[in-house]
């Protein structure tokens, strides 16, 4: 249309070529046109054209044949081509399953989710763990509740899903849960057998749970919303001291960010929705804390290992089997039915956390005030610093340490007590020890007590100022004038 316009014009095919940018051959091919013939545009023949209605016919009668096995049945037949020209062309005719979605609508109080999102790894204490995110969604309001921790334990869960219930006001006729081992302990196919303690919480708080379908995300797409909300617009960027700083910030966030927003889904704000709901929701019984009951063998020093740390227990029951209720933060030692301690949980890894009272044989030996050996008992009843002597007597290696004790004692059956004592005191103090030596103590000390002063309350005091002696300085080449380098 341009060259004939341009030809009206009175362009010659020259000037028409050179003002459209394109060859003169071009401009004379349509210099004379009147009408454009139609052209066929068919697509090209490919190879695998001729093998086309085998593969439909054979994906009909089988839908689940893979493309390997017709490449290897249309090559039989003389097909020339690629295997993954045969690919391309199966998943182009392959009929693609896709899944109906039903939007799911809840009464109130009728439903909760509960799910968990890991949220890469956190140092408490020195030790490095694994962060996680337990949020708690209400379907009908959507007000949502988190909560931050590093342990995934069973007694750690329930009481995490006790405070959601707490931040609520009450407790749903259902909740749904997906398929971690603190919630379901096994399932096959729509059987599902439930975590006993978990059982027991849901019939003391008085809901039903549900466990999710494996790998369906959407049979409890509600919380999975949340908890992707909660990584992009509360984690992501997100600045804190430790985990308990962290949790800070997560209640604050849910109370005026997560819960007072205007939905997207209901177009109202969760808040508002939920004082409707409470009227829905049964009131929260449970005031005690939850736990599990649980048992670890001890071993023959008395220690039992929780989460990587050790801990001692009454000795009583070293290598034996050790009951206890597992809260959140602590144990409860079992007795039978009876709790006979309590032991607070450490964070960190590789600590033993071990307690004296655990031990009474060793602390009674320990505080034990006279020896088990009779003679060293004999000995150190002879006065009050004997023990002290006991062991200056055993580091002087003045004879046989039992021969000493022995002719000491003996010794001592002559002599007053006060003598004996004054006695160990001079040898303390000059650290002169030995049968001899103490026996010329107190043979000095009985011939004239009153000319020896008493140790205890003799003083040192300063030398007189007129005692000091100047001394002479030289200079260090009075050395070398006498042959010194």
């Amino acid at each position: 249309m341009d060259i004939l316009r341009l030809k009206q014009q009175g362009l010659s095919k020259n000037a028409v070529a050179k003002r459209l940018g394109i060859s003169r051959d071009t401009v004379r091919k349509y210099w004379n046109c009147v009408q454009l013939e139609t052209g066929s545009y068919g697509p090209r023949p490919k190879l695998i054209d001729p093998y086309e209605e085998y593969i439909t016919r054979r994906l009909n009668e089988y839908p689940e044949l893979s493309a390997h096995q017709l490449y290897d049945e249309i090559k039989e037949m003389g097909f020339e081509g690629s295997e993954r020209t045969v690919r391309r062309h199966v998943a182009a005719i392959r009929p693609h399953k896709q899944r109906e979605y039903k939007p799911f609508e809840t009464l109130p109080g009728e439903q909760a989710q509960v799910d968990w999102g890991h949220f890469g790894t956190i140092v408490v204490e020195g030790a490095t763990y694994k962060l996680y995110a337990f949020v708690f969604t209400l379907c009908w309001s959507r007000v949502s509740y988190v909560e931050f921790i590093i342990r995934g334990d069973t007694a750690t869960f329930l009481s995490c899903l006790q405070r959601a219930l707490k931040y609520v006001g009450g407790v749903p006729r259902e909740i749904v849960f997906d398929n971690a081992k603190v919630v379901v302990s096994e399932r096959v196919g729509k059987i599902v057998r439930f975590n006993e303690n978990l059982l027991h919480f849901a019939l003391a708080c008085g809901f039903t749970p549900k466990a999710c379908w494996t790998y369906d995300a959407e049979s409890k797409g509600k919380v999975e919303s949340v908890v992707k909300y909660v990584r992009r617009s509360f984690f992501y960027g997100r600045k804190f001291n430790d985990l308990a700083d962290l949790n800070r910030q997560a209640i604050n966030w849910c109370d005026h960010k997560a819960n007072t927003r205007v939905h997207g889904t209901t177009g109202a704000i969760p808040w508002q929705r939920l004082n409707d709901e409470r009227n829905y929701l049964r009131p929260l019984s449970v005031s005690a804390q939850p736990f599990v009951l649980e048992d670890r063998q001890a071993t023959r020093t008395s220690l039992i290992s929780v989460e990587g740390n050790q801990y001692s227990v009454p000795s009583r029951w070293a290598r034996k089997r050790v009951r206890f209720r597992r809260y959140e933060s602590h144990l409860e030692l079992l007795d039978g039915q009876e709790v006979v301690d309590t032991i607070w949980l450490e964070h960190g890894r590789g600590k033993r956390i071990i307690r004296d009272e655990h031990y009474p044989a060793h602390e009674q030996a320990r505080q034990r005030r006279t020896a088990a050996n009779p003679l060293q008992a004999k000995f150190e009843g002879l006065a009050p610093e004997a023990a002290a002597y006991l062991q200056g007597l055993s580091r002087s290696r003045v004879g046989g340490l039992r021969n000493q004790m022995e002719k000491i004692i003996a010794l001592a059956e002559t002599h007053s007590p006060a003598a004996v004592s004054w006695a160990m005191q001079r040898a303390l103090e000059y650290g002169a020890f030995g049968y001899g030596t103490l026996k010329g103590i107190l043979i000095r000390y009985e011939a004239a007590p009153d000319s020896l002063p008493d140790i205890v309350d003799v003083t040192t005091e300063p030398l007189p100022t007129e005692l000091n002696m100047g001394v002479e300085k030289r200079d260090l080449s009075y050395y070398g004038a006498l042959g010194v380098t």
